[in-house]
């Protein structure tokens, strides 16, 4: 039974857009990491500040602010828990592999969330 319902029109032909339950979860995450704070309509503090600090060295300090905003992205989603962090390079800016908790069906499951420096995405 879908406890969930939205939709979704990324990377999707022309077909069924509508998503549910934990792909759902999945896609608002990703949405929420891809708007960058200040820039939604009559909700400036939503978003992330995420793509700024890929920019910076990946020291210890920035390791700890990425974090910290990947928990507050989180942690305003009644519907997951974030388990674990761990951040790190690659090639074109940082990854974070998130061990998240859906809480409505007990799930655990790893996500990687890689945000690209050079055009500024998240996937």
């Amino acid at each position: 039974m879908t406890t969930y319902r939205g939709f979704n029109t990324i990377g999707r032909d022309f077909g069924a857009v509508s998503i549910s339950d934990v792909e759902l979860v999945k896609r608002d995450l990703l949405n929420h990491f891809s708007i960058r704070k200040g820039e939604k309509l009559q909700n400036p503090n939503y978003g992330s500040s995420i793509h700024d600090l890929i920019m910076e060295p990946l020291t210890e300090e920035v390791k700890s602010l990425i974090t910290d905003e990947i928990n507050s992205v989180i942690n305003s989603d009644p519907r997951v828990v974030a388990q674990g962090i761990i951040i790190d390079e690659f090639a074109n800016g940082v990854q974070a592999q998130v061990n998240l908790l859906y809480r409505l069906t007990d799930q655990s499951e790893t996500m990687l969330f890689t945000f690209n420096k050079q055009d500024g995405t998240v996937s």
